[in-house]
C-alpha cells in the first residue's frame, strides 16, 4: 500500500479543527480526536488520491474534514485538478477568498477542464465578477472544448438477444440517463432491449467534473437535437423505424424525455418516465402531444419536488393521451422487479402486451 506522506497528516492535522461544543464530561482534547479521526484514518488507510478524496465526499464529512483531505490530495496527485478545485470551492464558501484563489489557480496549472461545473459553482458568487476568475474559467472552457468533443452526445447501442423476434426496421427506445452519469449500455440493460427494442444510449449535453459524467442541460431544444443526431448515427448502421421511437430515462433523464413527448410528439411515439426529477428546467406547462401512450413510474418515498414532477408530467399528458400511472414503495431508485415490469411497460407503449 502506498505511503500518503507526512507532509499530508500534518496538513489535515492543521486543517481540522473542531468548532463544536464539548459536553460536560469531555475534554477538548477528546472532542478534538473525535473530529479529526475520519481524516486520520483515511490518511493511513487510502491507497491514493482518489481514495481521499472518495472519502472527502462521503455524506458524513464535515466541511473541514472535506477540507483537509482534498488539500491532503492535491499534494499527494501533482496532477489531480480536481483536488485543489474543490479545496477552493470550500475556501470560498468560508470567506477565504486568498486561499480560494490560490488552489483555483492551481487547478487551473494542472489543466482544469470541467467548465460547466466551475460556472455553476454557487461557492464561488462573490469571485465572478475578479478578473482573476474571469481568466480561469477563459482557461478551463478552452480546454472544455477540447475534451468534450465527441463525448457530449456519443452514443451507445444494445440489441436484443437472439431469438426476439425483431421487424427489418427495428423500433427504438432511446434510453436518457440520470445526472452525473452517462448513456453507456451494458449487459444489466438488456431486458430493455428484450422486450422488442433496439436499446439507444446516449450521453449527456454536458460533461461534469469526470470523463464519464454528463448531464442534460440547457433549453429542451439541445437535447431533442443530440437525440436526433444519435438517431441519425444508428440509422446508418440498420434500418430504424423513426415512427416508433420511444423515450425512457430516469430522474434528470426522465424530465427532458417528457418534455421531449410534449414538445416534439411528430418524433416520438411515447415515453416510459422513471421518476423524474431536475430543477435547471420547469416542466413544460403545455403538450402538443395527442393519442401517445406515457407511462409515469415513481417511488413513494421520493423527495417532495420529485412527487410533484411526476405529479405535473401525469397531468401534462392527461388530456388526449393515454397515461399509465405506478408508484412503488420505494424513493428515487427503480422498483425491485423493474427486470420484468419495465419490459412490460415498454411493450404497452408500443401497442403490444404488458
Amino acid at each position: 500500500m502506498p505511503k500518503l506522506s507526512a507532509l499530508a497528516v500534518l496538513l489535515a492535522l492543521a486543517v481540522c479543527t473542531t468548532g463544536a461544543r464539548a459536553d460536560e464530561q469531555d475534554s477538548a482534547s477528546t472532542i478534538a480526536f473525535k473530529s479529526i479521526s475520519p481524516v486520520l484514518n483515511a490518511l493511513i488507510n487510502a491507497d491514493d488520491a482518489q481514495e481521499l478524496m472518495q472519502k472527502a465526499e462521503e455524506d458524513d464529512a464535515t466541511l473541514l474534514q472535506s477540507l483537509a483531505l482534498y488539500l491532503a490530495a492535491t499534494r499527494e496527485d501533482a496532477t489531480l485538478a480536481l483536488a485543489p478545485y474543490r479545496a477552493a470551492a470550500l475556501f470560498a464558501r468560508r470567506g477565504d477568498d486568498a486561499l480560494a484563489e490560490r488552489y483555483l489557480r492551481e487547478a487551473d496549472e494542472r489543466g482544469m477542464w470541467f467548465a460547466p461545473a466551475l460556472a455553476d459553482n454557487d461557492d464561488f458568487e462573490h469571485l465572478r465578477g475578479t478578473k482573476f476568475f474571469k481568466q480561469v474559467l477563459a482557461n478551463t472552457q478552452a480546454r472544455y472544448a477540447q475534451v468534450s468533443a465527441g463525448k457530449v452526445g456519443a452514443i451507445s447501442v444494445l440489441q436484443p438477444s437472439k431469438g426476439v423476434a425483431m421487424p427489418a426496421c427495428a423500433p427504438v427506445l432511446v434510453w436518457l440517463h440520470g445526472y452525473g452519469i452517462n448513456g453507456h449500455l451494458d449487459s444489466s440493460k438488456q431486458p430493455l432491449a428484450d422486450a422488442g427494442v433496439v436499446l439507444l444510449g446516449i450521453n449527456g449535453t454536458e460533461m461534469r467534473e469526470s470523463f464519464d459524467s454528463f448531464s442534460w442541460t440547457g433549453p429542451y431544444e439541445g437535447t431533442h437535437t443530440v437525440v436526433q443526431k444519435g438517431l441519425d448515427t444508428l440509422a446508418a448502421r440498420r434500418c430504424i423505424d423513426r415512427k416508433q421511437v420511444y423515450l425512457m430515462g430516469f430522474s434528470q433523464g426522465s424530465q427532458h424525455a417528457g418534455a421531449l413527448l410534449a414538445q416534439h410528439p411528430d418524433d416520438y411515439a411515447g415515453a416510459l418516465l422513471v421518476s423524474p426529477g431536475g430543477w435547471r428546467q420547469p416542466v413544460p406547462t403545455q403538450s402538443s402531444a395527442h393519442g401517445k401512450r406515457v407511462f409515469v413510474i415513481n417511488g413513494e418515498q421520493e423527495g417532495p419536488a420529485n412527487q410533484k414532477m411526476s405529479a405535473d408530467f401525469r397531468a401534462l399528458f392527461s388530456d388526449g393521451n393515454e397515461v399509465r400511472s405506478r408508484t412503488h414503495g420505494g424513493g428515487h431508485f427503480y422498483p425491485d422487479d423493474w427486470k420484468t415490469s419495465f419490459p412490460q411497460a415498454i411493450r404497452w407503449l408500443m401497442g403490444k402486451d404488458g
